[in-house]
């Protein structure tokens, strides 16, 4: 897991995750997009949450950070498999 990761090689801080679904160009036209930050520590979730939001681009927070990352990585598994079955009709 990427939190694993960093904490491997950064050693112990506090850290925020981001996942979407969201696209860069939905964001530019100021679609509305919504997103999750996870952090372990509230307050770090809190900041980037302010830091992010906008009336168009809504960042809830979670400490879940685990959750957030396997979600963030089976959501792209169910969007290429969706694709693939778009594509074959």
């Amino acid at each position: 897991m990427m939190n694993d990761i960093l904490l491997e090689t950064l050693g112990a801080r506090e850290m925020a995750f981001l996942s979407g679904p969201s696209f860069a160009k939905e964001i530019i036209q100021e679609l509305v997009t919504c997103v999750v930050v996870a952090s372990e520590s509230e307050a770090l979730a809190n900041e980037v949450h302010d830091l992010m939001s906008s009336s168009y681009f809504r960042v809830f927070t979670s400490n879940d950070v685990v959750g957030v990352e396997v979600g963030g990585a089976v959501k792209n598994v169910i969007a290429i498999a969706a694709g693939m079955c778009e594509g074959l009709g």
